[in-house]
Order: structure tokens, then C-alpha cells, then sequence
């Protein structure tokens, strides 16, 4: 009996440190977040976000599937002064687009959605080593926030892609992964 508690209490100390390590990077422990320059955007609450698989931060409802819903852009805004309105009206056309290709029969989804940040087109980060290629496209920072029937929130997400010289060519990037990962999940 006695080796038995030991064996026990033995696996616990070995076991919690390998289960705290495989635990989801949360947003809010994040450098990411920490960061004096972190912009918030439509999201309320970050305190439930966590890694994603293809998208920087994504947080879903316990036991919700959005694969199979349908989803409307309620809302878009804008929270950057680096944009120009047709370049905005361009960049919600294209979400609706993408957003819109999501098909099911179950009930449709609304989505808040907002630009909390831009970035464009720098050629002179060509010169970063190994990153320049890829830093010095156009970038774009995206919340979007999905709504029941009811109001409730069952998913939020906050994700970030840089493509292309051109901001409205980030914009399709980002619209592209999170079609693609809500019809997974």
C-alpha cells in the first residue's frame, strides 16, 4: 500500500509539469499581448484565446461546431486611421465573399468583425536577413467575433497576414484562413 502512494505521488510530480508544458499558449501570457504596442480591437475579452492551429488566437464555445453554419457580417470597422474608405469597402466585400462560401444547414451565424491593424508594403524591409522577403509585404491585423441567435458569443478569433504589396491582397489572406479554419471546426 505504502508503494502504492509513493508510485502515485511520484507520477503526479512527473505528470503535472508534462501536462502545464502541453497546455495551449494563452493569448494573455503572450509577449504578444504584453507588449506596450498591443492594439485591441472587437474582441472583449482575450482571457479564453489560445494558439491556433492556422490562426494566431482563436477561441470556440465548449462543445460548438461551426462547421456547417452559414455566417453574416453584422458589423465592420475599422480601427486604423491607415486606410482609405474604398480600400475599407474593398476589404469588407471581400470578407462577406469568403465568408459567405461557409455553406450548411444549420443556423446562420453573425460576425462582428474589425481591422485593428495595418501594415504596408515597406521595401526597405527587404534586407532583413532570411525575413526580409517576407516582412516587407503588405500586412493585416483582423478580430472577428461570432454570434449565436441569441447575442451570445461562440467563437472569437484574432489573426494576423501579411501578402502581397498591397493591403487588400493581406486582407484576402486573412479572410482565406479563417474560412478555411471555421469549416474545420
Amino acid at each position: 500500500m505504502r508503494q502504492l502512494i509513493l508510485m502515485m505521488g511520484f507520477i503526479a510530480v512527473v505528470m503535472f509539469p508534462v501536462i502545464a508544458y502541453c497546455s495551449p499558449e494563452r493569448l494573455v501570457d503572450s509577449s504578444d499581448y504584453k507588449d506596450k504596442n498591443f492594439i485591441k480591437g472587437c474582441v472583449a475579452d482575450y482571457g479564453d484565446m489560445v494558439k491556433g492551429d492556422d490562426i494566431d488566437w482563436v477561441w470556440i464555445n465548449p462543445g460548438m461546431s461551426l462547421a456547417g453554419h452559414r455566417l453574416s457580417v453584422a458589423t465592420f470597422d475599422n480601427k486604423t486611421d491607415e486606410l482609405r474608405n474604398a480600400q475599407v469597402e474593398e476589404i469588407k466585400s471581400t470578407f462577406k465573399e469568403f465568408l459567405g462560401k461557409l455553406k450548411g444547414d444549420k443556423e446562420t451565424l453573425s460576425a462582428d468583425i474589425c481591422i485593428y491593424e495595418v501594415q504596408k508594403f515597406s521595401a526597405s524591409k527587404a534586407w532583413i536577413p532570411f525575413a526580409g522577403g517576407h516582412q516587407m509585404q503588405a500586412g493585416i491585423g483582423v478580430e472577428l467575433v461570432i454570434k449565436g441567435s441569441g447575442g451570445k458569443t461562440v467563437a472569437k478569433f484574432r489573426h494576423f497576414a501579411r501578402e502581397g504589396s498591397k493591403v487588400e491582397d493581406a486582407a484576402q489572406e486573412v479572410a482565406e484562413d479563417l474560412k478555411k479554419y471555421i469549416s474545420k471546426h
